[in-house]
């Protein structure tokens, strides 16, 4: 991971899924040779019954999750801050994000989901779209520092964030570019002359989005992954079959991480 001096954001509920969350953003801050800032969002008074009472809003509850996030904190290897604020989850994080001057947001989710799911109507995707920072979705208890990096794009400028991103992430570890182009069908099959010609531009597109990302200098050039269809469909396919550490998505200032 490339060294920075900027804070990392930890967003987390204080569930014990969140622990995972917690361990990779304390294992990139040590790679970083950054700090740590750890915020929970209270609940507000109205919440749902469903809510454990520590996470409702009260003078007595924010004390204790700030005693939940110092002990979770206390053997920290890198230097910490832990904040407990109240109100709307998407605007605090990003409020406090900028005011630390993070670089990078992580969290967890609250449930499993597929990859398509993650990616559409949830808060980490509002996060994610209005955020500053590129957003990390911790989803594996973190073993080891990332190795296998799927960067997804669509040659955009926020696939061009997400690639960077992931450099600042994933360090050394090798990268794959991937990218689904649509051939369009008619009543009958595309001829192959007219299949070959969409691969053809889409790997034009990829070089030259490439060689447009000056970040990639002095680093080993990406292994190009060009597959026509739904991009939805074959990245959770390949996803699946490559058992990769992380994937990166981009598109129109949107940046995402989730692993």
């Amino acid at each position: 991971m490339q060294a920075q001096t900027a804070p990392i954001l930890l967003a987390t509920d204080l569930s014990a899924r969140s622990d995972r969350a917690l361990d990779r953003a304390l294992m990139l801050a040590a790679q970083a040779q950054t700090s740590l800032v750890a915020l929970h969002i209270m609940e507000p008074t109205n919440a749902p019954l469903t809510t454990p009472v520590w996470r409702r809003l009260s003078a007595d509850h924010k004390q204790l999750a700030e005693r939940r996030l110092a002990e979770d904190l206390a053997d920290a290897p890198v230097p910490t801050s832990a904040v407990v604020r109240s109100g709307e989850t998407v605007p605090l994080i990003r409020e406090t994000a900028d005011h630390f001057g993070c670089s990078l947001i992580v969290t967890g989710i609250a449930r499993e989901s597929t990859l398509s799911r993650l990616l559409l109507g949830t808060t980490v995707e509002r996060l994610a779209r209005q955020a500053s920072q590129p957003v990390l979705v911790v989803k594996a208890r973190p073993r080891k520092p990332y190795r296998d990096v799927v960067v997804a794009t669509d040659f955009s400028e926020g696939s061009r964030q997400a690639l960077v991103a992931a450099l600042r992430v994933a360090g050394d570890a090798p990268l794959t570019l991937f990218h689904a182009y649509d051939v369009p069908f008619g009543k009958d099959a595309p001829e192959d002359a007219v299949v070959r010609s969409f691969y053809n531009d889409a790997a034009q597109k990829a070089r030259a989005f490439l060689d447009g990302t000056p970040e990639l200098a002095g680093r080993p050039a990406p292994e190009l992954v060009l597959e026509s269809g739904q991009p939805e469909t074959l990245l959770s396919e390949y996803v699946f079959n490559r058992r990769c550490d992380l994937v990166v998505t981009g598109t129109h200032g949107l940046t995402v991480k989730i692993q």
